[in-house]
């Protein structure tokens, strides 16, 4: 959309969206516009909506993509980068009852008799 209005930069995109009232970060803008964001306010939603000029369903669409012979959605693809990023969670051993929570026992240093 931003290429059909001769948009050409996030910078400039930016700088309609800061007219409009609308502040956003640079980088913010441009991981929206090249990543397929999860969430997106919808107050920038309502202001690039605006500033393009076009529908909802300009912006939204599911595109799907062909993989291993079968059509995979972006949102599904989305899911299985996620999953294949995510870092294995740790669990710490719980001890078993009997055993000592305080740690070894220490043994004073021998004191010279006076």
């Amino acid at each position: 959309m931003m290429a059909e209005r001769n948009i050409s930069s996030a910078t400039e995109l930016q700088r309609q969206l800061h007219d409009s009232g609308y502040e956003i970060t640079s980088s913010q803008l441009t991981r929206t516009i090249k990543e397929r964001p999860e969430r997106i306010s919808t107050d920038l939603l309502d202001h690039l909506l605006e500033i393009l000029d076009c529908d909802i369903s300009d912006l939204l669409r599911k595109d799907p993509t062909l993989s291993n012979g079968n059509l995979v959605s972006a949102e599904d693809q989305n899911l299985h980068r996620k999953v294949q990023n995510k870092k294995p969670r740790v669990r710490r051993e719980v001890p078993k009852p009997d055993e000592n929570l305080t740690g070894p026992k220490v043994t004073p240093f021998p004191m010279p008799k006076k």
